[in-house]
């Protein structure tokens, strides 16, 4: 492809359903929306055809750059996600790379053959490659990516790597680009490109511990939210808190301290009625748990990071936490986690119930009397990642620690 063939244009975003241009902008907009961080997209194109080869979805904010790539038919077939790690220079996230069988088979085809390949700061790419998509089986095997592949000038992506040929001032008549209308003078498009977000927490924890609350959980009725359970004290002698699957030989120790001392754990109780066969009765879920760190309300909540994790790296919708095979996590004195931890798994693998004390159903506690640490443990919805929410007060104090603990 030519250089001298290229034409670049501007706008506000791209509908990824639609393959359409959102609210064009002039070069002046785009480099004014470039300084201030905003989102917006820059269009390669080429004459005689209506998609673009090339979307560079830009929002610095965001410390995001996207690559998107099409083919003569308008299907993506490669897809490149930037992070700005440092000042002048991108990571390479993540490369996902799409081959059509047929003329046929439409963008995105779920059984396209696709490769992915994940990368992270200092540890060997992951590839995964599926013959079929979705739809079929799927290889995994580590890639070696030399450090030059991982690492991209800043100066290549963006209105400003478009100085060498500087472009016109906005869109030319007739250029073959199909723009929706601009973001003052209708609704978006439903499919319009916009920067990844982390997973973010999605109920009200301050309702869910609050009692007297109105709060839907099918598919039972009247369901409500109850006075919350006491568990137990959780003593943090270190102020190093650990929140993991109590049977880790390592736990996930969180990079937020606490100040030494004793915590009130408890659980969120929803009541309500359930019916089978025509006969109802009374039912109750516990949905969440929390440390107490401080008896004030919570007004913005946060991922809990461990140390190591950078959220700018995290994929839209994805999130940090601990693991769990066993459907099961807990709060404890990290400086105290492997006499903890291993009391829990003499009480599982050995039955030896004097390693551990039940403190209600579902929950277990842990003594090292040596240390005055604790673990008490609490029952996951599943097995998979939990996250860890930080909770703090209006002054930005750490006021709660709360793991959500069903699928609500």
């Amino acid at each position: 492809m030519g250089k001298d063939t290229v034409r670049i244009s501007y706008a506000e975003g791209w509908d990824g359903g639609a393959r359409r241009a959102f609210g064009p902008l002039t070069r002046a907009e785009a480099e004014e929306r470039d300084r201030a961080g905003d989102p917006y997209v820059v269009l390669h194109r080429i004459p005689g055809r209506a998609v673009p080869v090339e979307v560079h979805l830009v929002c610095w904010r965001d410390r995001f750059v996207g690559h998107w790539e099409y083919d003569e038919l308008g299907r993506r077939v490669r897809e490149v996600d930037l992070r700005l790690l440092e000042e002048d220079r991108l990571f390479l996230r993540r490369y996902v790379e799409r081959r059509y069988a047929s003329p046929e088979q439409p963008d995105l085809a779920p059984d396209a053959w696709r490769l992915t390949v994940e990368l992270l700061p200092g540890r060997a790419a992951r590839k995964t490659l599926e013959e079929r998509g979705g739809n079929g089986g799927s290889s995994h095997t580590l890639a070696d990516v030399p450090e030059e592949g991982r690492w991209h000038d800043r100066r290549g992506f963006g209105v400003r790597a478009a100085d060498g040929s500087r472009p016109p001032d906005g869109p030319e008549p007739g250029d073959g680009t199909r723009y929706e209308t601009p973001s003052g003078g209708g609704e978006e498009p439903a499919a319009l490109w916009r920067p990844p977000r982390p997973r973010r927490l999605e109920v009200s924890v301050d309702s869910l511990f609050r009692p007297g609350n109105s709060f839907p959980v099918e598919p039972w009725t009247k369901t409500v939210t109850a006075e919350p359970r006491h568990i137990a004290m959780v003593r943090i002698p270190t102020g190093r808190l650990a929140v993991s699957d109590p049977h880790d030989k390592e736990p996930r120790e969180l990079a937020e301290r606490v100040p030494p001392g004793a915590y009130r754990m408890e659980t969120a109780v929803i009541t309500g009625e359930g019916e089978f066969c025509g006969d109802r009765f009374p039912v109750t879920e516990e949905p969440a748990v929390r440390l107490v760190i401080r008896d004030e309300p919570a007004v913005a909540w946060e991922l809990a990071l461990s140390g190591g994790e950078d959220p700018r790296l995290l994929l839209d919708g994805h999130a940090y936490g601990f693991g769990t095979d066993g459907a099961t996590g807990a709060f404890a004195d990290a400086g105290a986690w492997e006499t903890l931890s291993g009391r829990v798994r003499r009480y599982h693998e050995e039955r030896d119930d004097a390693a551990c004390e039940s403190v209600g159903d579902g929950h277990l506690r842990a003594v090292d009397e040596a240390t005055g640490s604790d673990l008490v443990s609490f029952c996951t919805g599943g097995d998979g990642t939990w996250p860890v929410w930080l909770g703090r007060s209006a002054a930005g104090e750490l006021v709660a620690v709360v793991v959500v603990t069903s699928y609500l």
